[in-house]
């Protein structure tokens, strides 16, 4: 048999073709159809894709626009190949039909860590019949916190601040921490002012 560029192989012709190769980044699922790196299709997955060190390209169709416009892109999907400095990668997916999911990457700002940014996990004091718990939270290394006031045991009220807004109990009476208003504090022993009776235990005020 005379040779030809293709290889005889127990009896069986073997092609050798070249693999078209898929841009690392870019993945599509088994009904996405995919169509290159070039295309001229309008949209986009991302219309303004920054901070990367390259950007992958890869054109898209899916199943419910093959039906009407056959071997036609819908769509041009960019990723990130690497970031600039300062930057990592972040992993996307995105449904260009119902049966056509992409996966792709961007770039976002590393954020460095914040150290001593933990909760409050109970109400410590914050001055004379003041209590204060703080919330904290991370924003890319920056801690932020918030801090909430209520009235100590024995006192009434609210606070913002935790300098005004909170009432010492009448007589010296008793509340739980957090108690809003007067009526949670109570008297436990003693008498009323003409000396003729005396205090039921836990007498709260109305």
């Amino acid at each position: 048999m005379k040779n030809t560029t293709s290889r005889l192989v127990i009896g069986a012709i073997v092609l050798c073709l070249p693999m078209r190769a898929m841009p690392l980044t870019i993945s599509g699922s088994p009904s996405c159809h995919s169509y290159g790196t070039t295309c001229s299709a309008m949209n986009t997955n991302e219309s303004n894709i920054v901070n990367c060190q390259s950007i992958d390209t890869q054109c898209y169709s899916f199943p419910e626009a093959e039906a009407s416009a056959p071997g036609v892109p819908q769509y041009k999907v960019f990723s990130c190949n690497g970031c600039k400095s300062g930057y990592a990668a972040v992993d996307q997916t995105m449904a260009l039909s119902p049966s056509c999911t992409i996966s792709y990457k961007t770039c976002s700002k590393s954020c460095p860590s914040c150290s001593n940014c933990t909760s409050d996990t109970s109400w410590s004091a914050a001055g004379t019949g003041y209590e204060k718990k703080v919330s904290r939270s991370c924003n890319c290394g920056t801690c932020n916190a918030s801090t909430s006031y209520r009235c100590a045991a024995g006192y009434y009220g609210s606070s913002s601040n935790g300098t005004s807004g909170c009432t010492r109990c009448p007589n010296n009476g008793s509340s739980s921490a957090g108690t809003t208003s007067v009526t949670g504090c109570c008297i436990s022993s003693g008498s009323d002012t003409t000396g003729a009776y005396s205090y039921s235990p836990q007498c709260c005020y109305q």
